[in-house]
């Protein structure tokens, strides 16, 4: 005779669920409230928001208040231009996609709004973990120079545009890069703390059978990530990218595990996040690419002979000619100590004669000697 089946089996999923609400009655019978004060860190409601919160990258299920500032465009006449006197390449020819040319680009410590938010799961990395993603997605999928790091805040919210410009372009002389980023990061606060650390039995049922099922909708265990960058001219100082970023994701794990290690790469919002570093470089290297490559001159009175800084790391090949843009430094006649930094364009150009893997000599073409501050470009 052949063997006998059972003809209404127990399916695996339902044996699973049913072991997982045995456990979770059982600790719950004697659970203790696992959530510190400062861990049960609530957001005081609605986050500032920059300019250009219409164009905020989003990842996760995070949904942002709406702006009621103007995008960039409509904020009036007067809002100053990217860069002065420049090709204003926004890459509407595709065809510059060939060009190998390796951009300098300097990244700085983020700095946090809310320390608070940082608590839960001891994320206090964060502010340098998340320049870190960003940099090897950067060097990882995109044609640049690996981007240099420094330990060095930027953003602070008591500085002025100008002074903004004029840390920029120190930062940028400092590192030799031509650009420089930073950023701010808003909140990383959960929803509600206690679906974590302190749930009852419901929750601790709900709980398992996320985790079990992988299935995260109502999950309410979301923790936020929002994030607001910029991307300065080193030269100018003027600002290339000004955009927000969010990110949410279920935070399940009680362990302080620590920013982008792992076990944080491990939860479904530590995953978003590095997803959203990716999408953040994608933007980076896509604005970068947009804008010609410039290097700084070290020229000596009465000599035709000028030191460059970029060479064949940065792709430049013996031979090569490059555009003279003058350096001019213009001072208000309304304010105290602010200026604006320009380049001008003059009729002289440049050619490599010799090329190192970190610097390059050059001619001036007319034979003329150089005083002043000058810039080499390629458009």
């Amino acid at each position: 005779m052949g063997s006998i089946r059972s003809l209404n089996p127990l399916p695996q999923l339902a044996k699973s669920l049913l072991l997982t609400s045995i456990l979770g009655l059982s600790s719950a019978l004697c659970a203790n409230p696992l959530v510190p004060d400062d861990i049960a860190y609530r957001p005081e409601g609605k986050v500032a928001l920059s300019q250009n919160t219409a164009d905020a990258v989003v990842v996760g299920t995070a949904q942002l208040p709406a702006s009621t500032t103007p995008p960039p465009s409509e904020a009036g006449a007067d809002t100053p231009a990217q860069t002065h006197y420049l090709p204003q390449n926004q890459c509407a020819d595709r065809s510059r996609d060939h060009n190998t040319l390796h951009k300098s680009l300097v990244i700085t410590r983020f700095t946090r709004r809310n320390p608070q938010s940082a608590n839960a799961g001891n994320l206090y990395a964060a502010e340098a973990g998340i320049p870190e993603m960003i940099r090897a997605q950067l060097t990882r999928t995109h044609q640049l120079l690996p981007p240099a790091m420094i330990a060095q805040g930027f953003a602070l919210p008591n500085l002025s545009e100008t002074q903004l410009k004029q840390q920029a372009q120190k930062i940028a002389r400092q590192t030799r890069a031509q650009f420089v980023l930073s950023g701010t990061i808003d909140d990383m606060a959960m929803t509600d703390a206690s679906s974590t650390y302190n749930p009852g039995l419901y929750r601790q049922l709900a709980n398992g059978f996320h985790n079990l099922t992988g299935i995260e909708k109502f999950d309410k265990r979301t923790r936020l990530f929002t994030l607001e960058l910029e991307l300065r001219d080193g030269f100018t100082g003027e600002p290339l990218l000004n955009r927000r970023y969010s990110a949410s994701g279920v935070w399940n794990t009680r362990k302080a595990i620590g920013f982008d290690s792992p076990a944080f790469l491990k939860t479904p919002y530590g995953r978003n996040v590095a997803k959203l570093s990716g999408a953040i470089s994608d933007d980076i290297a896509q604005t970068v690419d947009c804008q010609p490559y410039i290097a700084s001159i070290d020229a000596h009175p009465g000599q035709t002979q000028v030191i460059l800084q970029g060479g064949a790391n940065n792709g430049l090949q013996a031979g090569a000619k490059m555009q003279l843009y003058q350096v001019i430094v213009v001072g208000s006649n309304s304010e105290y100590q602010v200026s604006e930094t320009r380049l001008v364009r003059r009729p002289t150009q440049l050619h490599l004669s010799e090329v190192y893997p970190s610097h390059s000599t050059a001619v001036v073409e007319d034979g003329s000697y150089l005083s002043g501050h000058y810039l080499a470009v390629i458009d």
